[in-house]
């Protein structure tokens, strides 16, 4: 019998690459294919397109063994919104589910606490559909 793998509530992970996993959920949602939407996180790199691999590499090294779980939680919450709805409010989800950067730290680079939970919550709350 395979064993059932317990959900994390919490990863402790810093703002920039949250913000390339978000964007790429979102846009896998608004109706991009999977590597389309990872490459729409992070367009750009020395002025060329970013190959789909790259991102991967780079979610991948950040995430570790989360990636999964986080993306399909981010997912979860992009669902929850019709398409019109969810486009014009990501960035404010985004600020919403971001982590907290602890105090006397600054910056994207600052390690904080990215509450699955509560994304979970918002994705199945009323809150995140008004």
């Amino acid at each position: 019998m395979a064993e059932k793998k317990e959900k994390r509530s919490s990863v402790m992970i810093n703002r920039a690459p949250v913000l390339t996993l978000w964007a790429a959920a979102v846009a896998e949602m608004l109706g991009f294919d999977h590597d389309e939407a990872l490459t729409l996180g992070r367009a750009l790199s020395n002025d060329r397109p970013i190959s789909p691999e790259s991102v991967k590499r780079y979610l991948g090294s950040k995430f570790g063994d989360a990636f999964d779980e986080v993306y399909e939680v981010m997912k979860g919450l992009a669902k929850s919104l019709k398409g019109s709805e969810l486009a014009e409010r990501a960035y404010t989800l985004y600020e919403k589910l971001r982590p907290e950067i602890p105090p006397g730290k600054r910056g994207w680079s600052a390690s904080g606490k990215l509450d699955l939970d509560a994304i979970r919550k918002m994705a199945h709350s009323k809150v995140s559909q008004n």
